[in-house]
């Protein structure tokens, strides 16, 4: 056994820091419990209820193949009001993820349309992603620093998504196999533990078809090979051939199969202009870096691309903060901690990469969380020691209480509270979704949502109408634009529609459809429908023209927007007329 290594015992003798750690994970979980079917869960139930069959080649392993599977190329959504008409003709958005589909669809099948068995499914998920990680903690670190990490592992507002969001689940999924492989691999290079070379592959084999986001276990293997072991790149590369070829088999069907995402502006596609790929990468991995350092929300960041750049900077603070105060502590450390840090940090860092490619969020960080989590503990206890050290200088001391207060204040006050608060906020979305869909005027003919910003509304709002029973013969968004709207009537069958800003930007929902704005002069037709874009900038189109082919009083058209608390009914202008229709935030915030 390595010098750093402690014994971790049997399960049934767990130390009362990690029951400790599993209690205060449950309770800052506890309302994720109270959550329903939210977003793509909606998607998904429809799915598996068997409704989307005609339409692409979904089933229970390929819940998370959205847009670009056979059967569901974007144009065929677009036409079927899937996909907004925007979207890219090469919009794909299909990620390979049999294991979590398959346990989503086996809820479905045991628990049926009850969403609390399948919350509870997701927390022990959870759970066992705790103990593993105590388990780690209590091996690579002393004995009271790893007790505190895991307990800051425990209530990062990081894992409010994978455990509230039952379609959000495969993070926890692939964390806990990615965290097995590296634990089997840690014990058999340590501690001679054979069955760890057959283990730890086969476990990032499941890793890896649970969610992309398992790469960032092979990153730290990597890494704790170069850095931990440092017994040269021959050693290293004996060691890590399983996994090596593992890693390059599964990237070889990835790719060669089509999955990945390409044509969004919220997912990034990494073969495609790689300069500006790597630059929105790198400001990506500063606003993560943001959450694993002083436990700033990153999903916040998700809603805000106006922001990213403020978030990123931020991050880049935290970081240069975070280096000074663990230099100014150095000489603090003891052996195990600066032989743990010199890898666990580096491997940590490589780990966000894949999950920077992907919507920013806190849900792509629960491999880089175990050394964001043992950085903070160490920082936190060895800050303490030195304010506490009166023979150090007064700047020295006031400088330690400030990045102990900033470190405990992020981590241990207001990442808890931001989960049960965001925690409850779900509750309320998913409440809110089936209310609106509920109180939804009824519609024979297709239903034209004007103007929604919220994707909320813009597309689960329909998926829970159909769910009700209540769906309409056909569906049309046409505006997910964050900002005011003015409909002008020009004909019997035809209006514009105008986006009032100044400067215009992206709306959500927008970007995830499509990696830049459709430009002036575009035109497209959806059955009866014509769109033709007459002006926009880069921020989207600011006039649309949409004909319709028909009377727009026709008893086949419904025409609703956005308002208050629900979706109203759109009394349309005589044609020479104008409607203002202000723009309202939805019930996401959006």
């Amino acid at each position: 056994m390595s010098q750093n290594a402690s014994p971790a015992g049997p399960w049934w003798r767990w130390p009362r820091s990690l029951v400790l750690a599993l209690a205060l994970g449950t309770l800052v979980s506890l309302p994720s419990l109270r959550v329903g079917l939210l977003l793509d869960d909606l998607v998904h139930r429809l799915v598996l209820s068997g409704r989307m069959a005609s339409m692409g080649d979904w089933g229970p392993l390929t819940l998370y193949e959205f847009v670009g599977a056979p059967r569901a190329e974007p144009v065929r959504l677009r036409e079927a009001g899937l996909l907004p008409w925007w979207a890219s003709d090469s919009l794909t958005v299909r990620f390979f993820r049999p294991v979590p589909s398959a346990l989503l669809s086996v809820d479905t099948w045991l628990f049926g349309e009850a969403p609390f068995p399948a919350h509870l499914h997701s927390l022990a998920w959870y759970l066992a992603l705790v103990a593993l990680v105590g388990w780690l903690h209590r091996r690579l670190l002393p004995g009271a620093i790893a007790a505190l990490a895991t307990a800051v592992y425990a209530i990062a507002s990081a894992h409010m998504f994978p455990v509230a969001w039952l379609a959000s689940r495969h993070p926890l999924v692939s964390g806990v196999l990615g965290l097995l492989a590296f634990a089997a691999y840690l014990r058999e290079r340590e501690d001679g533990w054979r069955p760890g070379r057959i283990l730890s592959p086969l476990a990032l084999l499941a890793a890896l078809l649970s969610g992309e986001v398992a790469l960032g276990t092979a990153a730290m293997l990597g890494v704790y090979e170069g850095l931990g072991r440092r017994e040269g790149w021959r050693v290293a590369c004996s060691r890590l051939a399983p996994h090596g070829l593992l890693v390059l088999g599964y990237l070889t069907w990835y790719l060669g199969q089509g999955y990945g995402a390409h044509g969004s502006g919220g997912y990034l596609d990494p073969l495609a202009a790689p300069g500006t790929v790597l630059v929105t990468v790198l400001q990506r991995v500063l606003i993560l870096m943001g959450e694993l350092l002083v436990a700033t929300p990153s999903d916040v960041a998700a809603g805000l691309p106006a922001l990213h750049a403020g978030f990123a900077a931020w991050g880049a603070l935290c970081a240069l903060g975070a280096l000074l105060l663990l230099r100014s502590l150095w000489g603090r450390l003891g052996v195990t901690e600066r032989r743990t840090l010199s890898w666990l940090l580096p491997g940590g860092l490589v780990a966000t990469l894949p999950g920077a490619v992907g919507i920013v969020g806190g849900r792509v960080l629960m491999l880089p969380l175990v050394a964001g989590s043992a950085l903070a503990a160490v920082l936190m206890a060895r800050g303490w020691e030195a304010f506490r050290d009166d023979s150090a200088t007064r700047g020295a001391r006031r400088r330690a209480f400030l990045g102990v207060a900033v470190l405990a204040l992020g981590h241990l006050a207001l990442a808890p509270l931001f989960r049960v608060g965001l925690g409850v906020a779900l509750a309320r979305i998913a409440e809110a979704q089936w209310r609106i869909a509920r109180e939804a005027p009824h519609c024979d003919g297709t239903l034209v949502m004007v103007a929604a910003s919220d994707p909320t509304v813009a597309l689960y709002v329909p998926a829970a109408m159909v769910l009700l029973g209540r769906e309409p013969r056909g569906f049309r968004l046409l505006s997910a634009a964050p900002h005011d709207h003015v409909l002008e009537r020009t004909s019997d069958s035809s209006f514009d529609l105008v986006v009032r800003a100044a400067p215009r930007q992206p709306g959500f929902w927008e970007q995830v459809n499509r990696a830049s704005a459709p430009p002036a002069g575009t035109r497209l037709a959806l059955g009866d429908l014509r769109v033709t874009v007459a002006e926009a900038d880069e921020g989207g189109f600011t006039r649309a023209h949409f004909d319709f082919g028909r009377p727009l009083e026709s008893k086949d058209l419904c025409f609703v927007t956005w308002r208050g608390e629900g979706l109203q009914a759109v009394s349309l202008p005589p044609p020479g007329g104008h409607l203002e229709l202000p723009f309202q935030r939805g019930p996401a915030g959006l």
